[in-house]
């Protein structure tokens, strides 16, 4: 819909013009909103009715370009988005004047909240497998630890009982005995590491900051990359975060040293936790080679990806700058919550501000 509108030096303002394309998109005739600019007003969502009256002002006052999307609802109930758009001239006698367009662009408003609402199914879909991996990792890790664990310590038990039985006399026997035991002993090494890989039984025990702070003195033996943390002690212990968080940061963390331990020819890491009321961060940084911007761009990138995917499951935020030979920050920022996904919340305003 083309049209001119007036605006006068004591504030009033009315349609001079009204092209034809009125009725298409209005259901009104260019005469109806021309004699009277409250019929084209009431049109106007409550909600969106001031930024419209704002959003003229501002032109008017600067003389720059009149931007306005808002939603109008017709008389037969249906309900439309506008983009309005208009460059303002000075007029006579202190009149400003616009000339411009009006356009429907409800269609592209209805595929925004489908693709927001197909983005969060994705979303809560990652979120899900991720879920499921974790409990499945649990139930492996336990029966790892209990069962596997259990037998592999009664067999060494075992092993033991007859070693003490058997004749000193018959050294074959013994040595053997000691070699099967040794084995049995690398066995259940190896059945508490994978335990561990699976699920740290400290990190529901004691939390995530012991969880990180063992991970990350493993970290500095397994590789000689200095790692130092730092942490408001104070508030950490007064406040319990959400188990899923505490997963999820735990799993950032170990995403973000193998990163650094494969890539970055690091010497030293620097790790911050600050918890607060609302939200914990954490902060990961090194002094490694950095990767430019086509690096994390590159198509099989998943580790920052799913950085990015847990943090926003939370509806918190991450960020990740790195520089060539200045080092990588990854900095990541949870609201605290109940356990209902933020997502589906956020999705819901969004749905609501649309419609």
């Amino acid at each position: 819909m083309a049209f001119q509108l007036v605006l006068e030096s004591n504030g009033v303002f009315s349609f001079s013009y009204i092209g034809e394309g009125s009725l298409a998109l209005l259901g009104l005739s260019p005469l109806q909103l021309e004699s009277d600019i409250n019929t084209f007003l009431h049109l106007i969502h409550p909600e969106d009715s001031p930024s419209f009256r704002e959003s003229m002002e501002h032109s008017a006052q600067t003389m720059s370009f009149w931007s306005w999307e808002g939603r109008v609802t017709l008389a037969n109930g249906e309900m439309k988005w506008l983009v309005l758009g208009s460059t303002p001239q000075s007029g006579e006698n202190g009149k400003i004047e616009w000339e411009g367009l009006a356009v429907n662009v409800t269609k592209a408003k209805l595929d925004e909240i489908e693709l927001l609402r197909s983005q969060q199914q994705l979303r809560e879909f990652s979120s899900h497998i991720q879920d499921a991996k974790e409990q499945e990792r649990l139930r492996i890790a336990r029966e790892v630890h209990d069962e596997i664990g259990g037998l592999l310590t009664a067999i060494k038990m075992d092993l033991a009982w007859i070693k003490e039985r058997l004749p000193k006399s018959k050294k074959i026997l013994t040595d053997k005995t000691s070699a099967i035991e040794n084995m049995v002993g690398k066995a259940m090494t190896a059945a508490r590491n994978l335990a561990h890989s699976l699920r740290p039984g400290y990190l529901d025990s004691f939390g995530i900051v012991a969880a990180i702070e063992m991970e990350a003195s493993e970290f500095e033996q397994r590789t000689g990359i200095k790692c130092l943390l730092a942490h408001n002690e104070e508030e950490d212990e007064e406040l319990e975060l959400h188990p899923d968080v505490s997963i999820a940061l735990f799993r950032i963390f170990q995403e973000a040293l193998t990163n650094i331990m494969k890539h970055s020819r690091a010497n030293k890491v620097e790790v911050l936790i600050h918890n607060s009321q609302e939200h914990i961060e954490l902060t990961i940084s090194d002094n490694g080679c950095g990767f430019s911007q086509d690096a994390r761009s590159k198509p099989r990138s998943f580790g920052l990806r799913g950085i990015q995917e847990r943090v926003a499951h939370f509806g918190g935020e991450v960020s990740i700058s790195s520089t060539p030979e200045q080092g990588t920050r990854v900095y990541v920022k949870i609201p605290h919550f109940s356990g209902d996904s933020p997502n589906s919340a956020r999705l819901a305003r969004t749905q609501q501000s649309l419609f």
